[in-house]
């Protein structure tokens, strides 16, 4: 590759990641974590996080770069990575050997590999296992919930381009990005999913015992969340201002659909709306602790009551968790750490969501949001009507008030 048409490819590779919002993090390990992210969408930018990996002296670097040269055939970019590599080796970093060539007739059976989505609102999760095949790659696809178990899995053939183009669509049409993962944890979160809906008595779509045989012959591992192993718990834990900023976390865009359902919020609302119509004529101070009592018995009884409809504690701990993971391999290691406080003190709390921040905020928001949305439609509602109660006066002396 002449240097015209590297710098070239260079160029066009930055112009691409800079679309993608792929920032150069001061910190090495989330800024490797956040080019891994974006490995396989283009050639071009292939090389550029080639080019990228190799000024970022750290032992993932060599790792990310690896996996590039052996996921591709393109040997500008195998050049790229080769140029990368000795760049991390002249700074002191160890680089395997290359591999010889094996004999023609030793066939090697390929690795599996495992990609999973970000938990939505409702607790469902994409967990995908793919095994390489000749000229092609067998994709078990799976959808998981928390707690209700698994829902759907499907075993089909496709190519390892229309693979990448599912991921980029997923990304582009639902903002759902796939993060690469140890399949043995998507096999665990599979298999643990398929023993929760058999206890629920839940029906399930697919045969996951039968396909997974086409795939493994391996037993299914009991493993820990990835992100205990990628962050240090016990700092994390004693780090008060990471349990203290958790709200912040809701800012992310994976967790734009993390409400509860009214159905759920409707007996708290109802007392609320009690609350404001009452006949005994409040100060406004005592009606809004009043309500703030409410507010503060749906945060515990949302996190941590065993009631019917509500989403067990040790499901949101394990949800806050899977967030982590995926900030963290999406080089947002700072939210990372906020979730997985969270999920950290939710673990040991005895009060539900009380004094955890994210939990609180949550709570309230959607409270808040199903309260604006009645008050509205009482409004319209009043609009329509020629004759005023005297509790509908009162309520409105009280608002202009």
């Amino acid at each position: 590759m002449s240097k015209a048409n590297r710098d070239n490819l260079l160029q066009r590779g930055e112009q691409l990641l800079k679309e993608w919002d792929v920032a150069t993090d001061a910190d090495a390990a989330a800024a490797v974590g956040g080019l891994r992210a974006a490995m396989g969408r283009d050639p071009a930018a292939d090389v550029a996080i080639a080019s990228r990996l190799g000024a970022l002296a750290d032992p993932a670097s060599v790792e990310a770069l690896l996996r590039l040269e052996n996921e591709s055939a393109d040997k500008r970019l195998h050049k790229e990575v080769r140029r990368a590599l000795y760049r991390l080796e002249q700074r002191g970093l160890a680089i395997p050997a290359a591999p010889a060539v094996p004999p023609l007739a030793v066939v090697h059976a390929p690795s599996l590999e495992g990609y999973l989505s970000p938990v939505d609102g409702p607790g469902d999760q994409l967990v995908w296992i793919v095994r390489p095949r000749p000229a092609a790659v067998a994709h078990l696809y799976a959808v998981t919930n928390d707690p209700e178990g698994l829902r759907e899995v499907d075993l089909f053939e496709t190519t390892r381009k229309a693979l990448r183009t599912t991921r980029q669509e997923l990304q582009a049409r639902h903002q759902i990005r796939m993060i690469e993962t140890d399949w043995r944890y998507c096999d665990f979160l599979i298999d643990r999913a398929l023993h929760w809906a058999t206890e629920r008595g839940n029906a399930v779509s697919g045969d996951y015992r039968g396909w997974r045989a086409q795939l493994t012959k391996e037993p299914v591992r009991d493993m820990a969340p990835p992100i205990r192993s990628r962050l240090d718990v016990d700092a994390v834990r004693a780090a008060a201002p990471l349990l203290a900023d958790s709200a912040a976390v809701l800012e992310e865009p994976e967790l734009r659909t993390w409400l509860f359902d009214q159905a759920v919020l409707q007996p708290y609302l109802d007392e609320i709306q009690q609350v404001k119509e009452s006949p005994l004529l409040l100060s406004e101070v005592q009606q809004q602790e009043r309500i703030r009592g409410v507010v503060e018995r749906a945060v515990e009884e949302l996190f941590g009551a065993e009631a019917p409809g509500h989403i067990p504690q040790g499901s949101w701990v394990r949800r806050l968790e899977e967030m982590a993971y995926h900030f963290h391999a999406t080089g947002r290691v700072e939210s990372a750490k906020r979730a997985l406080a969270a999920a950290l003190a939710l673990e040991t709390s005895t009060r539900g969501g009380r004094d955890i921040p994210l939990c609180e905020t949550l709570a309230r928001a959607s409270l808040l949001s199903y309260l604006r949305a009645e008050e509205q439609q009482a409004e319209e509602e009043s609009r329509g009507q020629l004759v005023v109660t005297p509790q509908q006066a009162l309520r409105e002396a009280q608002r202009r008030r």
